[in-house]
């Protein structure tokens, strides 16, 4: 199966998107990329791995930042304000290995506002994936082993931090449908079902773009 399409999908946590994003590439033929971005962005920057990862796809805690998350104050605003040349320095070089990504060709990347960063490009299918809560728990206590202790309060906390990264870096509202081309709820069709719904979605988009181009 050959494509020349590329992928991006946001997700709600415990929805699956990276397992929906991994068979998606797999079926293709095509690469991956998730976490193993902030890698190559650590590697580019000169800088480890440890620092980076603790501000992938979490906002900057400046001062719009801590509106966001509803716990500013001035005194912590200026104590962590080299956070946000930290979080801007990652988001440029996460940007950049996207762009060179999609630059070699049909590929799938997961998060790390890849639907923004390649917004001009017209072979970009755009995916969110959603998931009911009940899903969403059962998958991140039994699939990512997460404590059942006060589980959907984490959850909610994590699509709190991605959806603020996402709405400052990009402008847009991470859970709003119209940032994105397609939204399937894998708890409402399956792992499989929304892998297969992103498939024919981007198999059509992509006749569209042959049949446009003739």
């Amino acid at each position: 199966m050959t494509t020349s399409t590329i992928y991006t999908i946001e997700r709600e946590f415990g929805s699956g998107g990276h397992i929906v994003g991994e068979k998606l590439a797999q079926l293709l033929n095509i690469p991956f990329y998730d976490s193993q971005i902030v890698d190559m962005a650590a590697k580019n920057a000169g800088v480890s791995r440890k620092i980076f990862e603790g501000f992938d796809e979490k906002p900057t805690n400046s001062f719009l930042y801590s509106l966001v998350m509803g716990s500013y104050t001035a005194a912590g605003s200026l104590t962590h304000s080299s956070d946000l040349n930290m979080s801007d320095k990652l988001f440029m070089e996460e940007a950049k290995i996207i762009r060179e990504a999609a630059d070699k060709g049909p590929c799938v990347v997961v998060g790390r506002c890849g639907s923004y960063v390649l917004r001009e490009r017209k072979d970009v299918v755009r995916v969110f994936c959603t998931a009911d809560i009940d899903f969403r728990i059962h998958h991140a206590v039994n699939d990512l082993g997460m404590e059942e202790r006060r589980i959907e309060d984490a959850i909610l906390k994590r699509d709190k931090k991605r959806a603020s990264y996402f709405n400052y870096y990009t402008g847009k509202r991470w859970s709003d449908a119209s940032s994105y081309d397609l939204c399937v709820s894998t708890s409402s069709i399956g792992i499989d079902g929304a892998v297969e719904t992103v498939l024919a979605f981007g198999e059509l988009m992509e006749r569209q773009r042959q049949a446009a181009n003739q």
